[in-house]
């Protein structure tokens, strides 16, 4: 598309949209509408997001019925993704990288999977936003607010509910994914050479040395506040956080090939999904959530299946959920994966042709890789436990004095609540013998 390119002050090329993108990509969508004005409002809070800039775009039009030429109010609400403006914010997050893997994804990975999974079953896999149009600086998406979609309580974690409701979507993600490998081994091949992992490579290990040995040393500050030195709570922690050896047993965790390799989210925490909830019976006040989108797939990876599922059990629910019900979340997670593969293969590999066989071997596969989770907690636990009115802005004093590259150095100042759930992400995998 003819798309009109702003430049910015600083001579870079910016990925702001025109009244001239809107009517374009709308032409080919909805061709009796004419869009006459747009305005655009800031779409995410402090704390939501930081490697990209997120704009609710409001279109306002006319619609002429085709049948009887009559000329009706036109609107819209879409959300506009965008690479930051400005170099050095790019550069910080590694914004460009991160920015072409979701371009990628919804350009090429998910519209292909959905054709495969479209031939198998008239049931394909919904739980991402309709995405309008794409380009290497630009997104633009359907707004999930009208269909009444939000963000949950990111510092009270995820419900009960919550949990089942994006568990069974993710495990659907990642059964299609798993399927397509197994039936179309030579195409999917080509899908996984184009993903690039965002994050933990080792090319990118001096850049986040900084950051990370800030990371680790705060998250065992923390655990030592809340558990007896010597435990061997502690211990564990330690020699996995340890800052000399981090980030290499990380990358080690994300490369590794495994029997249930396949392409993943990457990035399930809070913040990456959105609900829509009903009332619950007669209780008005109550909301149940009833449905989930995934969003942000900036973080797409090749990898074990294991590192999406610990992500959403250990970094977004409370230990108290956990001991009650991560058995029966695992189970619900190996049904779906397991019910989905019968779907959508011809012949199911017989290391895990049923469901007590697959769910045998995702335990094996989270007890080996689980603990990433933790990795991820380093981060994820202080901005979750953190209100937006409090998250630090991410773009002031990127970086200390001295320092001339890597990643900006995060300064969250540890709360009660950051503090315990850490901790008890600590002891629950070890308890189950995950780290």
């Amino acid at each position: 598309m003819g798309v009109t390119d702003k430049i910015s002050d600083d001579g870079d090329t910016c990925s702001k949209v025109t009244l001239e993108t809107f009517r374009e990509i709308f032409r080919s969508i909805e061709p009796d509408v004419e869009i006459d004005t747009f305005e655009e409002k800031q779409g995410s809070g402090q704390g939501d997001n930081y490697t990209a800039t997120l704009y609710r775009a409001h279109l306002t039009g006319q619609q002429i019925n085709p049948t009887d030429g009559t000329i009706h109010k036109w609107e819209k609400s879409l959300i506009c993704k965008r690479i930051p403006d400005n170099v050095q914010r790019r550069e910080a997050y590694k914004s460009d990288k991160l920015f072409r893997s979701e371009v990628l994804f919804y350009m090429e990975i998910l519209p292909e999977l959905l054709r495969f999974q479209s031939t198998k079953t008239a049931k394909v896999f919904a739980a991402t936003p309709k995405c309008y149009y794409t380009r290497e600086d630009l997104l633009i998406m359907e707004d999930l607010r009208i269909r009444e979609f939000q963000m949950p309580d990111r510092q009270k974690g995820l419900s009960i509910e919550e949990t089942q409701l994006v568990l069974k979507e993710v495990a659907q993600f990642h059964a299609l994914s798993l399927a397509y490998k197994f039936e179309n081994p030579t195409q999917f091949n080509r899908l996984r050479e184009l993903i690039t992992e965002g994050l933990f490579c080792s090319s990118n290990t001096n850049w986040y040395k900084n950051y990370y040995d800030g990371l680790t040393k705060d998250a065992i500050k923390m655990v030592s506040d809340t558990l007896p030195e010597g435990s061997k709570y502690l211990d564990a922690m330690k020699k996995f956080v340890d800052c000399s050896t981090f980030f290499s047993q990380m990358v080690q965790l994300v490369s590794a090939e495994t029997t249930l390799s396949a392409i993943c989210h990457g990035d399930c925490w809070v913040n990456n999904f959105l609900y829509r909830y009903e009332c619950a019976g007669d209780d008005v006040e109550r909301k149940k959530a009833v449905d989930v989108c995934l969003i942000d797939f900036q973080l797409i990876r090749y990898s074990s299946i294991a590192l999406d599922v610990a992500d959403i059990l250990f970094c977004c629910t409370t230990k108290a959920i956990r001991d009650e019900h991560l058995n029966a979340f695992i189970k619900l997670y190996s049904s779906e994966v397991s019910g989905w593969l019968k779907i959508l293969c011809t012949n199911i590999p017989e290391s895990f042709d049923t469901a007590e066989k697959f769910s045998q071997l995702f335990w094996e596969e989270l007890k080996t890789y689980g603990r990433f989770a933790l990795g991820i907690a380093l981060d994820i636990i202080p901005i979750s436990t953190c209100s937006s009115e409090h998250a630090p802005d991410m773009y002031l004093n990127m970086r200390p004095e001295g320092m001339e590259v890597g990643a900006p150095v995060l300064n969250f100042p540890p709360n009660d609540l950051c503090r315990q759930k850490m901790s008890d992400i600590v002891v629950d995998m070890v308890d189950r013998g995950i780290l």
